[in-house]
């Protein structure tokens, strides 16, 4: 769950600032990734007409990177996103203990 699926990222990919579109419709950009095997997750910034709000998923939840159009899928729903623990500082790694 914590590691990214074979084949996705190789050594030296970065997918900040990639948009994030989950199972259902769109849902933010990518404001943080960790690919530390076992211990990967991103941070997504999930647009609201209030204010946004960074959510952290683990990197097993992404099913397909698109580099091209900078785009990644989840094979979450948006709701699942919103609902997934919230990181207020992007720039701090998640404490995953």
């Amino acid at each position: 769950m914590w590691t990214f699926r074979a084949g996705l990222i190789s050594g030296g990919d970065s997918v900040k600032g990639f948009e994030v579109e989950a199972s259902d419709r769109p849902c933010g950009r990518v404001a943080w990734a960790s690919y530390v095997p076992g211990e990967s997750y991103l941070v997504v910034t999930v647009r609201h007409h209030l204010h946004p709000t960074q959510h952290v998923i683990p990197a097993g939840a992404v099913v397909s990177v698109d580099a091209d159009q900078r785009t990644l899928r989840l094979i979450t729903t948006r709701r699942e996103v919103e609902q997934s623990p919230q990181h207020h500082d992007p720039s701090v790694p998640v404490d995953l203990s």
